[in-house]
């Protein structure tokens, strides 16, 4: 994933907190594990983990909001 498209995903999901906006990156661009960006970031892993299955939800293809899915209130 590029960084233009991780900056994208952010938005669209309305991820909040600059470490874990960093962590994420981190990840998900750079290639580092969960583990080793929340020790290079300063997090706990945990935090990591909730953010990255909130970014991994799908978005609609009309209006790029992030879909609901079921059990989820």
């Amino acid at each position: 994933m590029t960084r233009k498209e991780y900056t994208k995903l952010v938005k669209a999901h309305r991820l909040r907190g600059e470490k874990t906006i960093a962590a994420c990156g981190a990840v998900l661009v750079d290639g580092l594990t969960a583990y080793a960006a929340a020790h290079k970031i300063g997090i706990e892993e945990s935090t990591i983990s909730r953010a990255l299955a909130r970014l991994r939800r799908p978005l609609c293809p009309h209006c790029g909001q992030p879909i609901r899915l079921g059990g989820e209130a």
